[in-house]
């Protein structure tokens, strides 16, 4: 017998996680969502995952894509997280104001003023009950700020976080 859901999502919001946004191009141009359920899976190849619901829009635009980034968010880019979750002012652009690039490989949006950005062409995908897990290739990599000043955005206990002092 399986875990009642209450049980399970409140174990889980006890387990910190970072903020990431996916980003990928659809028929109809950008389109991006927040996750923090993302890890690496593989050095060689240097492969990534991320567990997208199957009932979200993002999750249809994934498995016809290409490619995709994923974004690993500054503590000072909850905005970003939350537009990205659906949080934001309907029919205003969640794009406006961002200033991004391009991925080379996935023509996906790449955030300015995120910790790092990965640009992946999709490698996988896999059941995973009421999520699919999106398996990325990673083509390219960039890493932003100064070691010892980072300040990612965390995800603990139903609300942002950021990272205390280290130990």
């Amino acid at each position: 017998m399986a875990a009642p859901a209450a049980d399970f999502k409140a174990a889980l919001s006890r387990f910190p996680a970072g903020v990431t946004a996916v980003t990928m191009v659809g028929p109809d141009g950008d389109h991006g969502m927040t996750a923090s359920a993302f890890c690496s899976l593989s050095l060689d190849p240097p492969l990534v995952l991320v567990c997208v619901g199957k009932k979200g829009g993002t999750h249809e635009l994934l498995s016809k894509c290409s490619g995709f980034a994923i974004n690993i968010l500054s503590e000072d880019q909850v905005s970003v997280s939350n537009r990205f979750a659906g949080w934001w002012e309907e029919g205003k652009s969640k794009w406006d104001d961002l200033e991004i690039t391009r991925g080379e490989h996935s023509g996906a949006a790449l955030i300015g003023g995120a910790l790092a950005w990965l640009d992946c062409t999709l490698h996988a995908a896999h059941d995973g009950g009421d999520h699919t897990i999106f398996v990325g290739r990673v083509e390219a990599a960039r890493s932003f700020g100064e070691p010892g000043s980072l300040a990612p955005l965390m995800y603990f206990d139903k609300s942002y976080r950021g990272v205390g002092s280290t130990l």
